[in-house]
């Protein structure tokens, strides 16, 4: 016999041993759902380095956008790729603080 997991069995009414176990599950589901979109920033920040530095044309450019008042953050994800920028998007924190940390203003 099969058992599976639905919305009711992970009901919180019950009492005692069912109920710690139908918490645990939800406990561990959340955790599993938050990891999905874990920040990768080491990769983040090297893609941010090379805009920077390395390209001279989109260094420029971002330059030239955040000096007119542009969003640091946001001119960094109009500059990469989309597959980039969804990581920057989850890392949005770690990159503010990085390009702060490099010397542009933070995004308002």
């Amino acid at each position: 016999m099969k058992r599976h997991a639905t919305l009711a069995s992970l009901s919180l009414s019950g009492s005692g041993p069912r109920r710690f176990a139908a918490a645990a599950s939800l406990a561990f589901l959340l955790v599993a759902a938050a990891g999905a979109r874990a920040c990768e920033f080491p990769i983040v920040k090297e893609q941010i380095d090379i805009v920077l530095d390395r390209d001279a044309r989109l260094g420029a450019e971002f330059r030239a956008q955040v000096k007119d008042g542009s969003d640091s953050v946001a001119v960094i994800e109009s500059l990469v790729s989309a597959e980039m920028r969804e990581k920057v998007d989850v890392c949005r924190f770690y990159v503010a603080e990085y390009l702060t940390k490099r010397g542009f203003p933070p995004p308002h």
